[in-house]
């Protein structure tokens, strides 16, 4: 393995009340759920890679983000090892509309994919599958 190989990414997490926006995804037919964001393209900050991905991905501005924390993260997806360097940030969204729903479509436009945009109770991420799986002590 080489640096190449370590992914820097900026994520976020915005709140409604007690809850935080996450995308759920699906490994082996199995939901998880993971903060929204991506990649640091080169010569990009990471603040400024979280509000392009938030545009690209749910088509709204990031209004304010604060950095939480960064970390260090090693998986393996769909039988492939990853390792990534996150930037976890709270956020605050631009526009009203994704407050106001429950759950909309998300688009990850590298995978010509979609994905559920999902509010969570931060209380209840333990009965789930979340990456970070501390996160709700980071909130």
């Amino acid at each position: 393995m080489s640096w190449r190989d370590i992914r820097p990414v900026a994520v976020g997490v915005p709140r409604r009340d007690d809850e935080i926006l996450l995308s759920r995804l699906y490994e082996d037919g199995k939901p998880f759920y993971r903060p929204i964001g991506g990649a640091i393209e080169f010569g990009e900050s990471s603040d400024q890679a979280l509000a392009r991905e938030f545009d690209e991905e749910l088509g709204v501005a990031v209004a304010e983000a604060e950095l939480l924390e960064t970390l260090e993260n090693t998986f393996t997806f769909e039988g492939q090892q990853g390792h990534e360097i996150w930037f976890l940030y709270d956020v605050a969204l631009a526009e009203s509309w994704p407050y106001e729903r429950d759950g909309f479509q998300g688009r990850e436009p590298e995978a010509d994919e979609t994905y559920r945009a999902v509010w969570k109770p931060i209380d209840a991420l333990a009965d789930v599958t979340v990456y970070p799986e501390h996160l709700a002590s980071l909130l």
